[in-house]
């Protein structure tokens, strides 16, 4: 009825976590109340979630604290949460010869409607909405779209924030309006990796490509980019999410 195993019971009845209303003198069995039994029906589900005996007793003892112990239950599960996954991150070498497709890229020079802006973590949402204006403005004027969208990434720029630049790669003669430019991306040659998954957990898969390429003695710039491969138009689960970043390289003695 409960849920709860007899020994999980006693145990609770030991620590005076739950108690029954009477217990046999003969056969020592408990009986427990319908208050109670919904009471151990709780307990059984606050334990599922991961909440301490601890703070179970508080929340039973002094209800009104109940959404404190909650809330900070839930904040501590995020934090875990975020510590797993981006252990997993770093498992996933062990696991894969090559999870995240490691590769040298010469990325062409390519023609982009683009808005620069300045990031400032964690207000992440300039990226799809400066995404989503320049969308609107080129299927307005019927520019030919080409795909993947990206934002390449100064890391040298000392302005306040971080100086981006969201770019729509289009073709044919296209033409700029407000804060959307017509520019030039000059490609160069890159080392790339492809981390799948939600937008804002891409900061531990920038630390595994920047230390794979310099365990390969590749010599990085201070630009970066991230191309969105597989993003909300093809799929609606974010887990599903496919992004390449890229980091910039010196170029190679003899290379224009």
């Amino acid at each position: 009825m409960t849920g709860l195993s007899a020994k999980t019971l006693r145990y609770y009845d030991e620590i005076a976590l739950l108690c029954p209303a009477h217990t046999d003198d003969l056969t020592s069995y408990r009986f427990y109340s319908v208050t109670q039994i919904d009471l151990a029906v709780r307990i059984r589900r606050w334990r599922e979630l991961g909440l301490p005996l601890d703070e179970i007793r508080c929340m039973i003892e002094d209800p009104e604290r109940a959404k404190d112990v909650l809330v900070r239950h839930g904040n501590r599960l995020s934090t875990e949460i975020e510590e797993r996954q981006q252990a997993l991150l770093s498992l996933r070498p062990f696991l894969q010869e090559d999870p995240m497709n490691y590769r040298t890229e010469h990325l062409p020079a390519r023609q982009t409607l683009s808005i620069r802006t300045r990031l400032q973590p964690p207000h992440y949402e300039v990226i799809p909405e400066a995404l989503r204006e320049l969308m609107l403005h080129a299927k307005a004027r019927g520019h030919q779209i080409e795909a993947p969208s990206f934002l390449v990434h100064d890391n040298d720029d000392q302005g306040e924030g971080s100086l981006v630049e969201i770019c729509l790669p289009v073709k044919g003669e296209v033409e700029g309006a407000g804060r959307i430019e017509v520019r030039t991306f000059g490609g160069g040659r890159t080392f790339v990796g492809r981390f799948v998954g939600p937008y804002d957990k891409t900061g531990a898969a920038y630390a595994a490509v920047m230390e794979e390429a310099l365990r390969r003695d590749l010599r990085i710039t201070g630009v970066t980019a991230e191309f969105y491969v597989k993003s909300v138009p093809d799929t609606p689960n974010p887990e599903a999410y496919e992004t390449d970043i890229a980091f910039f390289l010196e170029e190679s003695r003899g290379e224009g």
